[in-house]
């Protein structure tokens, strides 16, 4: 077992007395029950309260304490939320102090910020979640509150610490993105990958590196428009990487004065950091003879039970995304001051980078992102009471109003609009006819084409769903994989078919979603064997083909929860279930367990029905004429069962509202990066504003993944959206079914199961949405298109793009190709990167580059004959 002991001298603090801290002024007009956002700047011992028009600008060379309060429940904080007392007795608020440490902090600062919060938190009552931030590593948390403007880092410790101008900014991160001042103006600073902003006393330059998207185009945009405005500067200038010498003369002089375009040199876009498989592991704490010492007792799969002990201390190493310390609700008042030098005492004990965030929660009030590391928790008021859960009876017509109902049942509709069922075969896709399609077979794949219910229509006539058809895709556990790549490619076709308003879902046996159960009333029955009218060289499905005798465990009690599996002899049987027995006679029985509810006796009555006659038995009161039926066999199994006196939980089929919890809903940015590598960025208290037209987002609702595609991705993007999704159920910190539902949606035919999760829905908000060729267009042509401008006429606008790739000869999109100095395309092959093409050579020149050497622009070139072109790249030494 690892055990570390961390003494005095591996702390980057002085040991706190407790009963020596005396709370600062500033924290003392906080007042514990209210709501609120504030920030402090720390300098030296003093404490700076900052205006709201200063929240979201920091220099790094200071540290600051963040604190954000409010209702549990609720949409939380940010820089815009106001203060107000909260006088009702049984309100929850949430207290969140963040430290933010500049990347240029010294180390008296960092110790007088680590003293200020224990101050705050002792005020507060050790009630809240701390978190250290360092500049470039926030959290997404922290994040969060600076949405709307980002946040902006200057270099030095005020604003009188460096001149107004020059300045060379750098644009990084996503949701929100960071500003960040760079230390010397330089073209080591730029990357293809980056936006920059050049600021002058005459000039805001916007540098738009090639491989950015939209989003970080737009922020680098107002971010240049806000210098021009707060420094009172006249021009702003919108220059793309490798189209430098398209600025007018008046520009290039001001540039060149900065950055001499004789020794341009831009970087490629940084690769992503390849991360090992991140392992959770739990640390159990304790002090002995003075000595903070950690003890290993778990790895992977973290249960709340783990947590055990009102009085202990437990770290939970998730690094490198966090590293937790866990304070019982009991334990003393000094362990809470001392956590965050506690646990950083571990972050240097074992050799993590000094970056890696670290938070402290308390037993009670652990936030979101905690909560996520484990499967399941049950969340407790701050009496220690169980908060109960949502109550399940809810009749799915009255959803259609309240989308954040519907998206907690995963119900569109009430199930009652029109079905169709195709079964997938290796040479041909057949339509089932009505009465047969309720049955499955786990060896097959089925696609289903389900149009919602017009009966959901408002009294005005407007459908509250944003989609009219939801296609499915369920394969069985036993059917092959020609047959689910076979479906696949129906259900694109079916899609295309269909055009508009449409959702795709791919799901796998014993993983379907409520409305799948929904549409078939809670009917479905599924056999093990393969459809057997396929062993007769195809055919649909014949309800005289079914076995001649066969066991179904009816597994729910709800139209929206309930089907019917096929269970082998040795199935253990719980007193709860229900099942349906097709004798060798043909003869169909209904057994109900013992303890089994009148809604699962009804549901089972429903699926025998499809069936036949059948008769009802109850456990313990069967007759002679059942056991004549059924036969010794299942007599056997009954006795085997009843008497082994190891009844367990039934296995319950999941949906969202059994899980329901804001740790749960995540909301994820795609990003395809260099070579088309996707990554994956959580945003914090998301709204539909994040939600760009032109990225793909993944919103994971614990038990389905939705894809939202917007109208203005790349079609690369749209062709990797089930592997993004795959990608997130797979590093996802807590253990997840990979066959889990996995749903397709179009911008603007959102259902309201999708639109449910967001706090509210604006359907027209896209309509208004800006978009960055617009935007551009506004700033450089003012006074009407052509008019004005400060770009060579002619010279073409590089549209935004998601990611650069090599060259594969079946695309001539010039700004899309990484890009190298002439003199490295024309030195030695050898030493070219794996990604140039020898005969492609050009398509790797910058736009001025390639004017440069040409005398005409690429598109030019790509118009005159091939043999012509291959005659001038000899000529130019680039073939």
């Amino acid at each position: 077992m690892q055990i570390l002991d961390i003494n005095q001298k591996d702390y980057d603090q002085k040991r706190p007395v407790y009963e020596d801290i005396k709370i600062d002024t500033a924290f003392r007009k906080i007042s514990p029950r209210s709501i609120g956002f504030h920030i402090w700047r720390i300098q030296n011992d003093h404490v700076e309260t900052l205006p709201k028009e200063q929240y979201g600008t920091f220099y790094d060379e200071c540290t600051y304490v963040i604190y954000a309060a409010s209702l549990v429940g609720t949409a939380g904080c940010d820089k815009t939320t106001i203060s107000r007392e909260i006088k009702s007795p049984g309100a929850v608020i949430e207290r969140n102090i963040h430290f933010w440490l500049g990347a240029n902090i010294s180390p008296e600062r960092s110790k007088s910020a680590a003293y200020k919060i224990i101050e705050l938190d002792m005020h507060l009552d050790h009630k809240t979640t701390q978190f250290r931030e360092s500049q470039g590593h926030e959290g997404i948390r922290f994040l969060s509150y600076f949405k709307e403007d980002g946040i902006v880092v200057h270099s030095g410790s005020d604003a009188t610490s460096t001149p107004p101008e020059p300045r060379l900014y750098q644009i990084s991160g996503t949701a929100p993105h960071r500003c960040v001042q760079q230390k010397a103006i330089s073209w080591q600073c730029f990357n293809s990958g980056q936006v920059m902003i050049l600021q002058t006393s005459t000039i805001v330059f916007v540098w738009v590196g090639r491989s950015t998207g939209s989003v970080e185009r737009i922020f680098g945009i107002r971010m240049g428009e806000r210098f021009k405005k707060q420094y009172g500067i006249s021009e702003l200038a919108i220059v793309d990487d490798g189209y430098e010498q398209s600025m007018n003369s008046a520009r290039k002089d001001v540039w060149n004065g900065l950055l001499n375009l004789s020794k341009r040199f831009v970087k490629p876009m940084p690769l992503a950091s390849t991360t090992t498989d991140m392992l959770l592991k739990l640390y159990q704490c304790d002090t002995v003879n003075g000595v903070f010492r950690v003890e290993l007792v778990k790895t992977g799969t973290l249960d709340q039970s783990d947590l055990y002990g009102r009085d202990s201390i437990y770290i939970v190493d998730y690094f490198p995304r966090a590293i937790w310390i866990w304070i019982g609700r009991s334990s003393h008042k000094q362990n809470r001051a001392e956590a965050m030098r506690h646990v950083r005492g571990y972050v240097i004990k074992k050799g993590y980078p000094a970056s890696t965030p670290v938070a402290r929660v308390i037993d009670g009030f652990e936030p979101a992102e905690f909560i996520s590391l484990f499967p399941t928790w049950t969340s407790a008021d701050i009496n220690g009471n169980t908060v109960k859960g949502m109550s399940e009876k809810f009749d799915a017509l009255t959803l259609i109003q309240r989308p954040r109902l519907a998206a907690r049942m995963q119900l569109m509709d009430d199930g009652s609009g029109d079905m169709t069922v195709y079964q997938i075969g290796i040479d041909e896709v057949k339509e089932i006819p009505a009465k047969c399609a309720k049955t499955f077979y786990s060896g097959n794949c089925y696609a289903v084409h389900y149009e919602v219910a017009c009966s959901t229509e408002h009294a005005n006539g407007s459908l509250p769903n944003s989609i009219r058809n939801v296609v499915y895709l369920w394969c069985g556990l036993n059917a092959p994989s020609e047959h689910r790549t076979i479906g696949e490619a129906f259900l694109v076709e079916l899609c295309e078919h269909l055009k508009k308003n449409v959702v795709q879902v791919r799901i796998t046996e014993g993983m379907e979603p409520p409305h799948f159960l929904q549409i078939f009333k809670g009917g479905l029955i599924v056999l093990n064997a393969q459809d057997p009218s396929l062993e007769q060289g195809g055919g649909v499905v014949n309800i005289r083909k079914y076995p001649t005798s066969f066991v179904l465990k009816v597994v729910g009690n709800t139209t929206y929860s309930c089907k019917a599996v096929q269970v082998s002899s040795k199935t253990l049987y719980y007193p709860e279930d229900c099942y349906i027995l097709k004798a060798p006679d043909n003869e169909v029985w209904i057994w109900c367990g013992q303890y089994s509810t009148g809604d699962s006796r009804e549901m089972a009555k429903s699926i025998a029905g499809q069936l036949g006659e059948y008769n009802l038995v109850m456990e313990g009161n069967e007759t002679d004429e059942f056991f004549n039926s059924v036969g010794e066999k299942f007599l056997k199994q009954l006795k085997k069962t009843t008497t082994a006196g190891n009844i367990i939980a039934p296995i319950v089929q999941m949906n969202v509202s059994h899980t329901w919890d804001a740790s749960v809903i995540g909301l994820y940015r795609c990003q395809l990066l260099d070579e088309g590598r996707p990554t994956l960025r959580q945003i914090f208290g998301f709204t539909q504003q994040d939600l760009r037209p032109d990225s793909i987002f993944l919103l994971d609702a614990g038990n389905v993944v939705y894809v939202w595609i917007g109208d203005h991705t790349l079609p690369e993007e749209r062709t990797q959206c089930w592997d993004l999704a795959k990608q997130l159920i797979a590093t996802h910190p807590v253990q997840r079914d990979t066959a889990m539902p996995i749903a397709t949606v179009r911008q603007g035919e959102e259902p309201i199961t999708f639109v449910g999760f967001f706090e509210a829905w604006d359907k027209k908000y896209y309509e208004t949405c800006v978009l960055y060729e617009k935007l551009r267009t506004e700033i450089e042509y003012p006074n009407g298109v052509g008019v004005g401008g400060g770009r060579v006429p002619g010279v073409p606008i590089p549209v935004p793009r998601s990611s650069v790739r090599s060259d594969d000869g079946s695309s001539d999109d010039f700004d899309r190709y990484q890009k190298y100095p002439l003199d490295m395309l024309r030195g030695d092959p050898t030493n070219l990167p794996a990604s140039v093409n020898p005969t492609r050579k050009e398509v790797h020149l910058t736009h001025d580059d390639f004017v440069n050497v040409f005398s005409m622009t690429y598109h030019e070139f790509e118009d005159l004959p091939k043999w012509k072109q291959v005659e001038l790249k000899k000529q130019k030494k680039l073939f």
